[in-house]
Formats: C-alpha cells, sequence, structure tokens
C-alpha cells in the first residue's frame, strides 16, 4: 500500500512538472506582446496624467498578466497529461516492463520504489527563462523610462499679460491702502474664475473677451474714483481760497460739484478706503469756515495723494495720454509727448524735427537734374532744344511718266528671281 502511494505521488509530480512546462512554453509568445502593450499603456498614462496612479497601474498591470496566464493555460490544457499517462512515462524510461500499469489495474503488485527516480522529463531553461525575463523587462521599463508628463508642459505655458497687469494694479492698490479691501477681493475672485479655466481655453476667444471685459471696468472705475477725487479737491481749494471773491451762484455750482464727487465715490464700484470716505462725508461744504487751514489742507493732500497713486496704480507704458500739468489747479493739454495707447493713438510729439519752415513751397514745380550722363536709363530726358523746321522751298512740277528702268522690286522681284523650279513648276501647273 505504501508502494502504491508513492508511485502515484512520483506520478502526480512528473503530471504537473510535464503541465507546467506546456504553459510556459505556450505563454511565451502572449506573455511578450502583452508585456509591450502594457508598457505603452503605462508610458501614455504617465504622459498624459499629471497625478500618476502607482496603485492603480501595479494592479491593472497584475490583472493583464494573470488574465494573459489564464488564456494561455486554456490553451495549452488539450496537451496536458493525466497520472495514468505519467505512470506510463515514468515505467518507459525506467524500463520497468509495464510494472506499473499492471499495477495500477490491479493485475500485478507494485514495485518497490528506487532510490533514483527517472521520468525521462528535463527542464530546457534557456527556452523557457528568455520571453519570461524579457517580459519583466520591457514592463519594467514602462515603469521608469522618463517621461514628461504633458500637464508639466501646460504648467510652463505663461498666463495672458492682461491678467498680470490686473495683479499688479492690485497689490499697488491693497499695499498703499488706497481703495476699500472689499473690492480688491472682488476683483481677485474675478481673476481666479478665469485661471481656472483649462489652460488650452485661456487664449479662447471667449476668455480674451473677458478679460478685456474685466481689465476696461477696472481701469474705467480707476479713472472714475481719479476724477472724482480730482475734482472734489478743486471745489474744496477753490471755496476754501476764493470763496470770498464768489457771488452765491458760483459757490453754490462749486459747492454742488462737491457734493456730487462725494456721492459718485459712495456709489462707484471702486471706493476710497473707509477713513478718507468717512471724512469727505462728515463735511459740510456750507461750513467750511468750521475747519482750521492745516486740516483743510491735510484733506486736501490725502485726496491728491489719492488720486496720484490711482493715476500710477497698474498703469503700463503707453497707457498715459499726452497731458501736461498747468500753472493752475487742473490737468491742460501739453505740448510733449503722450505714451499712446490701444484707444488714444501712438502719442506722437508734434513737430519732433524742430520748428516748421515758413516757405512750405506749395504750388511749385521743379524738374531734377542729372549732371552725369553715364547713369542715364532708357526713357530719361536728357535734354530740350527750340529749333525751326528745315522745309525744302523748292517748286516742283508734273513729270511725264514713262516704263520703268529699275530692277523689280517687292512682288515683282519675288516673281521673278525668287522662285525654284519646283515652286514654278507648281505655279505653271496651278494657272494652266
Amino acid at each position: 500500500m505504501a508502494e502504491e502511494q508513492t508511485w502515484r505521488e512520483i506520478a502526480r509530480n512528473t503530471s504537473r512538472k510535464i503541465n507546467l512546462g506546456w504553459w510556459l512554453q505556450t505563454l511565451a509568445t502572449p506573455l511578450l506582446i502583452t508585456s509591450l502593450l502594457i508598457a505603452c499603456a503605462i508610458l501614455i498614462t504617465r504622459r498624459e496624467l499629471d497625478m500618476i496612479p502607482w496603485l492603480e497601474l501595479s494592479a491593472g498591470t497584475l490583472l493583464v498578466i494573470a488574465i494573459t496566464g489564464i488564456f494561455s493555460w486554456l490553451a495549452a490544457r488539450p496537451s496536458f497529461e493525466t497520472n495514468k499517462q505519467s505512470l506510463v512515462r515514468i515505467e518507459a524510461a525506467m524500463k520497468l516492463r509495464n510494472a506499473l500499469t499492471a499495477a495500477d489495474h490491479g493485475i500485478a503488485p507494485w514495485p518497490e520504489v528506487p532510490g533514483m527516480i527517472n521520468d525521462g522529463v528535463h527542464w530546457h531553461w534557456k527556452r523557457l527563462l528568455p520571453p519570461i525575463a524579457g517580459a519583466l523587462l520591457i514592463v519594467t521599463c514602462g515603469f521608469i523610462i522618463p517621461v514628461h508628463a504633458k500637464a508639466d508642459n501646460r504648467s510652463e505655458q505663461q498666463e495672458p499679460s492682461a491678467w498680470s497687469d490686473i495683479d499688479t494694479s492690485l497689490d499697488q492698490l491693497d499695499n498703499q491702502e488706497i481703495v476699500q479691501q472689499e473690492y480688491i477681493d472682488e476683483m481677485r475672485k474675478k481673476l481666479e474664475k478665469l485661471r481656472e479655466q483649462s489652460q488650452n481655453d485661456w487664449f479662447s476667444h471667449s476668455s480674451l473677451e473677458a478679460t478685456d471685459n474685466l481689465k476696461q471696468n477696472h481701469q474705467t472705475e480707476q479713472e472714475n474714483l481719479k476724477s472724482n477725487l480730482q475734482r472734489a479737491e478743486r471745489s474744496l481749494n477753490a471755496l476754501q481760497n476764493q470763496g470770498g471773491k464768489m457771488n452765491a451762484a458760483q459757490k453754490q455750482r462749486l459747492l454742488n460739484e462737491f457734493d456730487q464727487a462725494v456721492k459718485k465715490m459712495q456709489q462707484g464700484g471702486m471706493k476710497p478706503n473707509k477713513k478718507l470716505l468717512e471724512q469727505l462725508k462728515k463735511i459740510d461744504p456750507e461750513q467750511l469756515n468750521q475747519l482750521t487751514p492745516e486740516q483743510m489742507e491735510q484733506l486736501r493732500e490725502n485726496m491728491r495723494k489719492h488720486a496720484q497713486g490711482l493715476g500710477q496704480g497698474g498703469k503700463q507704458p503707453g497707457d498715459d495720454k499726452g497731458e501736461g500739468e498747468g500753472d493752475g489747479d487742473g490737468e491742460e493739454e501739453g505740448d510733449g509727448p503722450g505714451r499712446g495707447g490701444i484707444n488714444r493713438g501712438p502719442g506722437h510729439a508734434p513737430r519732433p524735427l524742430g520748428k516748421a519752415h515758413g516757405d512750405t513751397g506749395a504750388g511749385k514745380h521743379e524738374g531734377l537734374k542729372s549732371e552725369d550722363q553715364r547713369n542715364a536709363l532708357p526713357g530719361d530726358l536728357l535734354g530740350t532744344n527750340d529749333a525751326q523746321h528745315d522745309v525744302d522751298k523748292s517748286k516742283v512740277g508734273p513729270s511725264a511718266g514713262g516704263a520703268s528702268s529699275g530692277k523689280g522690286k517687292g512682288g515683282d522681284r519675288v516673281w521673278k528671281n525668287s522662285l525654284l523650279p519646283n515652286e514654278k513648276k507648281a505655279l505653271k501647273k496651278f494657272f494652266e
């Protein structure tokens, strides 16, 4: 009984070894093809995604290899060997003369188990290991080959310059505390919404249109606040310095201008900082005499500084008009060159080459003279000369006609002297 169990165990081991060899041989080619596809899929995934899912990639690789192994096992199964076939193989290799087959059928007892078992099967590792090692190397290369992700390339893409201009302007306004923080936060939220869209859409028509609209609104609010601050400051200056010389209508006009400027600052999207706005709201233009000159001058100075900060906040070269400061309280058109802009032309200065000459020579026609005739071209006028026609005034009377004494010319000469013999024969035959 012990011999039977031992021989059957040896047969099972032999069967497993033979079936494993068949499976590995069938798996070799599909495993190489599958490993190439896996490596390509890994490289593409690493290129397309910013965050690489290493766990998912590893699990997917193992799953695909397992599926390939299962299909290879199913394909190799018809060649597998049973335990009885392995008993026949063992008795043939050990020359037992059908002793194991007879014992398996109960005809003869099981023979003794020798110390050395020869099943007649040997591993050919040189054929089995290269495909497995190659597949493992290919998959490993898919994981370790350096690949630059597209997301990295997109991250290097520069954003529209208008966004940087708006950021710079908001930072300056925030650092100088010129306007209220609510406006700056709202503008930054709108700018962040533009940045949140896909980088491929940053320079699309809709994105650029929204950017231009945002920048234009910001500049408009900035100009409005600056204009209102300047108007309020000029009104206070006129009321303080020249109030005694004005009549009631002039004073009322300045008071209305100041009041409208303050209301527009309160209602505008960009409001001055709360401290300055509270000071302006507390001022009663009709009771300016209650303020000391120092207080009035300090208030006007704050308004001028705020207006100056708004004029400089976030502007780039080319945004300013050709303006110069006059001797009065306001701004006048200057004679110097401006810095241009997309909405106001290039800003050329008048007469950049100096003063204009008094006599421009309008209406005069002057010819160009060339003294060097060697460089004359066909069609050039070399000169003109006044002369009289040389007319032959001798009288010519009628003359008598006669036979021509000269040789034939034109067609007459051709007919008589210029025809070849074959041509003459043809013409003669034609006119007969």
